[in-house]
């Protein structure tokens, strides 16, 4: 990523913080959790399935794949883009409030999200993944 787009990311990532410390509170998914009977998810990890239905996503099985794939050639270890490190569950978290569509990684990866371009493959999927992840699976480990 180049230094003026690197730059372009922290700054949306301080204000994104700022604007969500103002918002106080949640808000609903922009789009419902897919409903699935089938136990591998598209990400290639394991969805489970809820009794109500609705997919349900792990960190481990379905995230980690689509972070490390995508995002620790910057974020990672030794290069902390933006701040960030998403080798581990934890350096995720640091970008994630469980149930809130207002998370910083959230925003970040939306169709108008800065680090959207940046996911490989089908895009729109592993946003999904990422969203339902956090909202509707609670950022579960």
């Amino acid at each position: 990523m180049g230094q003026f787009r690197r730059s372009s990311f922290a700054l949306v990532l301080v204000f994104c913080a700022a604007a969500a410390a103002g918002c106080g509170g949640t808000s609903a998914s922009p789009t419902a959790p897919s409903a699935s009977t089938d136990s591998t998810s598209s990400s290639g990890g394991t969805a489970g399935t809820s009794s109500t239905g609705v997919t349900t996503y792990t960190y481990t099985a379905d995230v980690k794949p689509i972070l490390t794939s995508d995002c620790i050639r910057c974020h990672n270890t030794s290069q902390h883009e933006a701040g960030y490190d998403f080798t581990t569950y934890a350096g995720v978290m640091r970008a994630v409030t469980p149930g809130s569509s207002r998370s910083l990684l959230v925003r970040a990866v939306q169709s108008n999200g800065i680090m959207y371009p940046e996911l490989s493959g089908n895009r729109a999927q592993k946003s999904q993944i990422i969203t339902d992840w956090v909202v509707s699976s609670g950022a579960a480990q």
